[in-house]
């Protein structure tokens, strides 16, 4: 067994709303030390044929130092429930197909299903108890929507519902560049099929710099990160509008 360091849910120019080319994503975040990155493209602009070319590209803009597993955000049809969903040889499933259809299909095919941020769009509430036994993890911290601290319920809510915690950068711009990552425990050599394996497995855990990330869901380490959350927050405005004034 090796332990590999993932980023999950990263967005590349093969989704509507992100710019980074496969190649820009695998020098940056192989800096940052991850060795493979979870890709997660929106499925509103794929289908069947986009994504087996997408899955070649993905091929091909893996390193020797970095592979790229390719996966698709699935999405309900007024998009706020999200569905990564990864999987070995898995076809496109099909655009904004109902969430219970969607996790039925992703579990006949072998995919590993992840609910993303639960707290976009108030996601929590739409979740169903029938979902459970074909999800595998929720994500109880994406950095693009909970920042810089987990989503408070987060933890609670992975516990009673008996799904795994999971950690997401939610990559679109460099904004979203933060320590959390997958730690995935890999079976022979580093390949698509080894990491989804491993997934599905359960042979993983959340962390955030270089510590379990469920250190943060409770005590101590809770009330600061929330707290500089917070400030993150109120200060987000004043500083994007400075951005902005010396970008003109």
């Amino acid at each position: 067994m090796r332990t590999v360091r993932a980023a999950a849910h990263v967005h590349s120019e093969w989704s509507y709303d992100a710019t980074w080319p496969l190649t820009s994503l695998a020098k940056a975040f192989g800096r940052r030390g991850y060795d493979v990155i979870l890709t997660t493209e929106h499925d509103r602009t794929f289908d069947a044929s986009r994504w087996d070319a997408y899955r070649r590209a993905c091929a091909e803009a893996s390193t020797d130092r970095l592979l790229f597993v390719p996966g698709t955000e699935y999405e309900d049809a007024d998009s706020i429930v999200h569905v990564p969903v990864w999987g070995d040889n898995m076809p496109f499933l099909g655009a904004g197909r109902p969430t219970l259809d969607l996790l039925q299909a992703a579990r006949s095919e072998g995919g590993f299903s992840v609910f993303a941020h639960p707290s976009r769009r108030d996601a929590m509430s739409r979740y169903r108890p029938e979902w459970a036994p074909f999800l595998n993890a929720v994500e109880i911290w994406n950095r693009h929507y909970d920042g810089i601290a987990p989503y408070p319920p987060g933890r609670r809510f992975a516990e009673q519902e008996g799904l795994s915690p999971w950690v997401s950068v939610d990559f679109h711009t460099r904004r979203q560049f933060f320590p959390l990552a997958m730690l995935i425990e890999i079976d022979g050599p580093l390949t698509p099929p080894a990491v989804v394996a491993a997934l599905r497995a359960g042979r993983f855990h959340p962390e955030v710099f270089r510590v379990p990330a469920l250190r943060f869901t409770g005590g101590l380490l809770a009330r600061a990160a929330q707290s500089a959350e917070r400030v993150r927050r109120r200060l987000r405005g004043p500083v994007r509008r400075i951005e902005q004034r010396f970008m003109r």
